[in-house]
Protein backbone atom coordinates (compact mmCIF):
# COMPACT_ATOMS: atom_id res chain seq x y z
CA UNK A 1 0.00 0.00 0.00
CA UNK A 2 2.72 2.52 0.99
CA UNK A 3 5.62 0.66 -1.12
CA UNK A 4 6.06 3.00 -3.56
CA UNK A 5 6.10 5.83 -1.69
CA UNK A 6 8.85 4.57 0.14
CA UNK A 7 10.43 3.30 -2.53
CA UNK A 8 10.45 6.71 -4.12
CA UNK A 9 11.60 8.42 -0.49
CA UNK A 10 14.61 5.45 -0.54
CA UNK A 11 15.95 6.60 -3.97
CA UNK A 12 15.46 10.84 -2.41
CA UNK A 13 18.29 9.58 0.30
CA UNK A 14 20.05 7.30 -2.72
CA UNK A 15 20.04 11.30 -4.18
CA UNK A 16 21.28 12.58 -1.40
CA UNK A 17 24.28 10.35 -0.89
CA UNK A 18 25.60 10.98 -4.24
CA UNK A 19 25.65 15.01 -3.51
CA UNK A 20 27.46 14.73 0.08
CA UNK A 21 29.67 11.53 -1.15
CA UNK A 22 32.49 13.68 -0.06
CA UNK A 23 31.23 14.92 3.32
CA UNK A 24 31.95 11.76 5.81
CA UNK A 25 28.66 13.20 8.17
CA UNK A 26 26.44 13.93 5.45
CA UNK A 27 26.81 11.05 3.41
CA UNK A 28 26.27 8.18 6.68
CA UNK A 29 23.43 10.52 7.72
CA UNK A 30 22.05 10.04 4.16
CA UNK A 31 23.04 6.35 3.92
CA UNK A 32 21.55 5.69 7.58
CA UNK A 33 18.07 7.53 5.98
CA UNK A 34 18.52 5.64 3.26
CA UNK A 35 18.59 2.49 5.01
CA UNK A 36 15.57 3.26 7.20
CA UNK A 37 12.98 4.59 4.42
CA UNK A 38 14.42 1.40 2.12
CA UNK A 39 13.57 -1.43 4.83
CA UNK A 40 10.29 0.39 5.31
CA UNK A 41 9.35 -1.11 1.92
CA UNK A 42 10.14 -4.46 3.30
CA UNK A 43 7.98 -4.10 6.29
CA UNK A 44 5.37 -3.15 4.61
CA UNK A 45 5.46 -5.59 1.91
CA UNK A 46 5.22 -8.17 4.54
CA UNK A 47 2.75 -7.28 6.56
CA UNK A 48 0.45 -6.53 3.57
CA UNK A 49 1.16 -9.84 1.64
CA UNK A 50 1.33 -12.23 4.66
CA UNK A 51 -2.57 -11.52 4.74
CA UNK A 52 -3.23 -12.65 1.81
CA UNK A 53 -3.17 -16.56 1.06
CA UNK A 54 0.50 -17.25 0.07
CA UNK A 55 1.89 -14.47 0.79
CA UNK A 56 3.73 -15.17 3.84
CA UNK A 57 5.81 -17.88 1.20
CA UNK A 58 6.03 -15.02 -1.38
CA UNK A 59 7.60 -12.86 0.99
CA UNK A 60 10.15 -15.53 2.63
CA UNK A 61 11.30 -16.64 -0.79
CA UNK A 62 11.55 -13.25 -2.56
CA UNK A 63 14.43 -12.40 0.81
CA UNK A 64 15.66 -15.52 0.91
CA UNK A 65 16.65 -15.55 -3.51
CA UNK A 66 18.55 -12.14 -2.89
CA UNK A 67 21.77 -11.35 -0.76
CA UNK A 68 21.20 -8.06 -1.40
CA UNK A 69 17.78 -7.70 0.21
CA UNK A 70 18.96 -9.87 3.23
CA UNK A 71 22.28 -7.89 3.54
CA UNK A 72 20.21 -4.02 3.81
CA UNK A 73 17.53 -5.62 5.58
CA UNK A 74 20.07 -6.92 8.51
CA UNK A 75 22.42 -3.82 8.12
CA UNK A 76 19.84 -1.40 8.85
CA UNK A 77 18.31 -3.25 11.60
CA UNK A 78 21.94 -2.66 13.26
CA UNK A 79 21.91 0.38 12.47
CA UNK A 80 18.32 1.38 14.59
CA UNK A 81 19.56 -1.49 17.16
CA UNK A 82 23.27 -2.24 18.03
CA UNK A 83 24.94 0.79 16.61
CA UNK A 84 25.38 3.30 13.54
CA UNK A 85 26.44 2.32 9.92
CA UNK A 86 30.11 2.96 9.24
CA UNK A 87 31.12 2.61 5.81
CA UNK A 88 34.31 2.50 5.12
CA UNK A 89 35.89 5.33 2.94
CA UNK A 90 38.48 4.28 0.46
CA UNK A 91 40.79 6.84 -0.97
CA UNK A 92 43.34 6.39 -4.13
CA UNK A 93 45.08 9.11 -5.46
CA UNK A 94 46.59 9.18 -8.55
CA UNK A 95 49.59 11.56 -9.81
CA UNK A 96 51.00 11.39 -13.05
CA UNK A 97 53.45 14.13 -13.95
CA UNK A 98 56.08 14.00 -16.96
CA UNK A 99 59.64 14.63 -16.15
CA UNK A 100 62.84 15.90 -18.33
CA UNK A 101 65.12 13.36 -19.53
CA UNK A 102 69.02 13.91 -20.21
CA UNK A 103 70.79 11.17 -21.95
CA UNK A 104 74.54 11.40 -20.89
CA UNK A 105 77.80 8.90 -21.23
CA UNK A 106 81.20 8.99 -20.34
CA UNK A 107 83.97 6.91 -21.51
CA UNK A 108 87.39 6.57 -19.85
CA UNK A 109 90.16 4.65 -21.66
CA UNK A 110 93.28 3.58 -19.64
CA UNK A 111 96.42 1.76 -19.97
CA UNK A 112 97.92 -0.97 -18.77
CA UNK A 113 99.21 0.94 -15.55
CA UNK A 114 95.93 2.72 -14.79
CA UNK A 115 96.86 5.77 -16.19
CA UNK A 116 93.95 7.80 -18.22
CA UNK A 117 95.10 8.35 -21.92
CA UNK A 118 91.67 10.07 -23.11
CA UNK A 119 88.03 10.80 -21.99
CA UNK A 120 85.23 12.09 -23.17
CA UNK A 121 81.99 12.61 -22.45
CA UNK A 122 78.51 13.21 -24.07
CA UNK A 123 75.35 14.61 -23.65
CA UNK A 124 72.06 14.49 -25.53
CA UNK A 125 70.30 17.90 -25.48
CA UNK A 126 67.37 17.17 -27.70
CA UNK A 127 66.45 14.70 -25.97
CA UNK A 128 66.32 17.27 -22.51
CA UNK A 129 62.85 18.80 -21.12
CA UNK A 130 62.15 20.96 -18.95
CA UNK A 131 59.83 19.60 -16.18
CA UNK A 132 58.55 22.61 -14.98
CA UNK A 133 57.13 23.52 -18.63
CA UNK A 134 55.13 19.78 -18.83
CA UNK A 135 51.71 19.62 -17.40
CA UNK A 136 51.06 17.49 -14.03
CA UNK A 137 47.47 16.04 -13.51
CA UNK A 138 46.05 14.58 -10.02
CA UNK A 139 42.67 12.84 -9.16
CA UNK A 140 41.67 11.00 -5.81
CA UNK A 141 39.10 8.88 -6.25
CA UNK A 142 36.63 8.19 -3.79
CA UNK A 143 35.05 5.04 -3.04
CA UNK A 144 32.33 3.92 0.33
CA UNK A 145 32.16 -0.13 0.46
CA UNK A 146 30.60 -2.17 3.68
CA UNK A 147 33.59 -4.54 4.57
CA UNK A 148 31.84 -6.92 5.47
CA UNK A 149 30.00 -7.45 1.58
CA UNK A 150 31.56 -9.57 -0.30
CA UNK A 151 31.08 -8.40 -3.65
CA UNK A 152 33.22 -5.75 -5.58
CA UNK A 153 30.32 -3.38 -5.14
CA UNK A 154 30.94 0.14 -3.22
CA UNK A 155 28.06 1.37 -1.58
CA UNK A 156 26.84 3.52 -4.20
CA UNK A 157 26.52 0.41 -6.62
CA UNK A 158 25.16 -1.71 -3.76
CA UNK A 159 22.55 1.03 -2.56
CA UNK A 160 21.49 1.17 -6.66
CA UNK A 161 20.95 -2.61 -6.73
CA UNK A 162 19.05 -2.89 -3.69
CA UNK A 163 16.85 0.22 -4.98
CA UNK A 164 16.21 -2.36 -8.24
CA UNK A 165 15.71 -5.28 -6.12
CA UNK A 166 12.77 -3.38 -4.10
CA UNK A 167 11.08 -2.03 -7.30
CA UNK A 168 11.43 -5.08 -8.60
CA UNK A 169 9.48 -6.94 -5.52
CA UNK A 170 6.99 -3.97 -4.93
CA UNK A 171 6.26 -4.99 -8.87
CA UNK A 172 5.76 -8.34 -8.39
CA UNK A 173 3.92 -8.60 -5.42
CA UNK A 174 1.58 -6.33 -7.26
CA UNK A 175 1.39 -8.73 -10.09
CA UNK A 176 0.57 -11.81 -8.13
CA UNK A 177 -1.86 -9.92 -6.19
CA UNK A 178 -0.24 -9.71 -2.72
CA UNK A 179 0.48 -5.88 -2.63
CA UNK A 180 -2.20 -3.35 -3.96
CA UNK A 181 0.56 -0.68 -5.05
Amino acid sequence: MYEKDKLDEAKYFYSQMSTTFDDNKNFKYNLSAFLTSARSILQYTREEAKGKTGGQVWYDKQIAASHTLGFFKDKRDVNIHTEPVRPTKHLTATITAKIGLRASASVTVKDASGNILSESSTTSPQNETKPQSLPETESITVRWVFSDWPGPEDVMILCQKYIGELDDLVEDGIKQGFLTG
